[in-house]
């Protein structure tokens, strides 16, 4: 193990605010990643288990804010299941770097991605790991990550012996977030009539092709025309130099990414949850993964779907009220059950 680059901190409780997960034991490392910069990771495992566990290996959404442990959201109550009921050491790579690097709102995205690689090829050599087999876990956004990190890692040599994703789809990110564009023009309480409806579409359509694929500025756009301007200002999300709380560049380098090539390329088995009131996410993009995986192994993906779920793991009682998020009821014991057993099967065979 590289000890210059994985240090167990001596003094967490001055270092870290540590996590309190109720049945495991979590640990704090310091890792050093190729381009100098220094981030926080944490192992978490069962208490009392001594012996080497097979990982998890997390990815998370788009959303910055730290990945420890807090009571009462759905996402980390889904991780902190794994990590007390799964078997396996839960591995978690916070993105702000410690030192020496950009904070989360300032990262680009091919800088995020090498540093989930770095840092996890690092984290795969802990005394407490047993990367003999490697599952990897993508929350929302992750689900874009996971595949492109997963690969990677079979890449250098190691088994993925398993990719669980939920909250996000195989297709490009220009589908993506045309997707987001749909349902907002669709859903939210004004929403557009369908005497409007078309041509704000293709409007926006307009705008995400000079966005993406020929990585403009929002605000250049905006000069382009009176409906480039209207578009620019009403994208969900998008703010003066931020979109979703990131760089305009990370949004592009997404763009440039081929997720379905990396579903391909993978020798796993496959687990993909798609909630039906999904707040942004497609229904196709979850099925775009099975589909695709399952022409190439028959039989290695798994597509779950959960009736009136929305995104972030509440139930509601329609879409409209999900749209809102609108008196949703906590569901996230079901998913990481559904995760759970998946992974239960995984470790069988």
């Amino acid at each position: 193990m590289k000890m210059h680059a994985l240090l167990l901190l001596s003094t967490l409780g001055l270092a870290h605010a540590q996590e309190s997960i109720p049945g495991v034991e979590t640990t704090y490392r310091d890792v050093k990643v190729s381009d100098g910069a220094t981030l926080t990771a944490m192992i978490a495992r069962p208490e009392g288990v001594s012996r080497p566990l097979h990982p998890i290996l997390f990815a998370q959404w788009v959303s910055c804010g730290s990945l420890e442990y807090r009571k009462g959201s759905n996402a980390r109550e889904v991780l902190a299941a794994l990590a007390r009921e799964s078997g396996h050491a839960l591995l978690r790579v916070e993105r702000s770097a410690r030192s020496n690097g950009p904070d989360c709102e300032s990262l680009d995205f091919d800088t995020e991605l090498a540093h989930y690689i770095d840092a996890y090829l690092e984290l795969l050599d802990a005394p407490e790991i047993d990367a003999g087999k490697v599952f990897v876990y993508g929350s929302s956004l992750g689900s874009n990550t996971a595949p492109l990190l997963a690969l990677a890692l079979q890449e250098q040599g190691f088994n993925i012996a398993g990719l669980m994703v939920q909250g996000g789809g195989g297709v490009s990110y220009l589908e993506r977030m045309l997707a987001f564009e749909q349902h907002y023009l669709d859903r939210r309480p004004d929403a557009v009539g369908p005497a409007d409806r078309q041509k704000e579409y293709i409007d926006r359509v307009r705008f995400y092709v000079e966005y993406f694929n020929k990585g403009r500025l929002p605000d250049a756009i905006a000069e382009d025309d009176a409906d480039m301007a209207r578009v620019r200002n009403d994208i969900l999300g998008m703010g003066a130099d931020q979109h979703y709380g990131r760089p305009f560049a990370w949004h592009q380098q997404l763009a440039r990414k081929n997720f379905l090539h990396a579903w391909s390329a993978l020798r796993s088995p496959v687990l993909v949850i798609f909630n039906e009131y999904d707040q942004f996410e497609s229904r196709y993009g979850h099925e775009r993964i099975v589909d695709t995986v399952n022409r190439l192994r028959p039989g290695s993906a798994t597509l779950v779907r959960r009736p009136g779920v929305g995104h972030s793991d509440n139930r509601y009682g329609s879409i409209e009220a999900a749209y809102a998020f609108d008196g949703g009821v906590p569901a996230w014991r079901e998913a990481a059950g559904i995760m759970l057993d998946w992974l239960n099967q995984q470790t069988i065979h």
